[in-house]
């Protein structure tokens, strides 16, 4: 499935005959493309470059992308910080998963050589780019497509800044919570690399069950989720990244029968929370679509959606 279809909306029209700088490539159009910010354009540099090395052709990536570009509106924006690291969160979980699963993309060396100055280029973005939770993200995503195209000297110094991070967040040195956040994102992405397990909000929704692993498995990726946790035990007990973890954990121990482990996890949760009642590892349906966390008493739907 390409990146780019999905982000783009798959639904651009053909490009115009005698567009501007048609002699310009893709890459420096959206490197110069000083409209948007700097993690946006690393975001969608790196969309290229993913697209380009999972099958995509490059002639019709520059029009894709092109019209994009020079269209208002088009898609340009991924709306609220939220929603981008919901969007950078499952895509490092796929990066990672696909590195365990997945061999080197069919692509000759002048073929690489455009995914390599592409993910090159948001590394350089990235340089610029204050949004923390993006950058470490965006970070982890670069190092494991510059493997994909045989970069590993590009890959090693996506890596070294990540290891960097992460021991700064291990010191406590770390005071930007969204750096906090992704650094714990990122390790709970290369847990999920060793055993695809997503904790889904819902109650009652069914969790994937995934192949037979080895109890060596089960431990590398228990030690990553938590060191994550560790990382996100230096946020305020209000904070919801560090509850949610905590409570993922409890879901995730009682999915593989470890019961006593999940049952710590769930104390640390009720004092995070300020009540032992089970019903807070569940949201409540709030107004307009929206979940509500941490609540035992029913909550109250009053508001009128989409009346302005």
């Amino acid at each position: 499935m390409l990146f780019a279809g999905s982000m783009l909306n798959a639904q651009l029209p053909a490009v115009a005959e005698g567009n501007e700088q048609s002699s310009v490539s893709i890459i420096e159009k959206i490197v110069n493309h000083t409209q948007i910010s700097a993690e946006m354009r690393a975001y969608y540099l790196l969309g290229l470059a993913s697209a380009y090395l999972y099958g995509g052709d490059k002639a019709s990536l520059e029009i894709q992308y092109t019209n994009a570009l020079y269209q208002p509106g088009a898609g340009w924006t991924l709306g609220t910080s939220e929603k981008l690291e919901r969007n950078l969160s499952s895509w490092t979980d796929r990066v990672a998963l696909e590195e365990k699963t997945s061999g080197n993309p069919k692509k000759s060396t002048k073929d690489a050589a455009f995914a390599d100055e592409a993910i090159t280029a948001a590394v350089n973005q990235l340089d610029a780019a204050s949004d923390q939770f993006a950058k470490v993200s965006m970070y982890f995503i670069a190092s494991k497509l510059f493997q994909k195209s045989g970069n590993l000297e590009g890959a090693g110094k996506c890596d070294k800044f990540l290891q960097d991070t992460f021991q700064t967040c291990e010191r406590g040195a770390a005071s930007d919570e969204k750096q906090i956040k992704a650094v714990a994102s990122v390790l709970n992405s290369m847990a999920y690399a060793l055993i695809p397990v997503s904790i889904p909000d819902g109650k009652g929704v069914p969790i994937k069950q995934v192949s037979s692993f080895t109890d060596e498995t089960f431990k590398d990726s228990e030690k990553l989720k938590l060191r994550a946790i560790a990382i996100l035990d230096r946020l305020p007990a209000t904070a919801d990244a560090r509850r949610k973890a905590h409570r993922d954990l409890v879901l995730w121990y009682l999915h593989f029968g470890k019961d006593t482990l999940a049952d710590a996890q769930k104390q640390v949760l009720f004092e995070l929370v300020g009540a032992k009642n089970d019903s807070i590892l569940y949201p409540q349906d709030g107004a307009c679509g929206h979940l509500v966390w941490w609540e035992t008493k029913p909550v109250m739907d009053s508001m009128d959606c989409g009346m302005g």
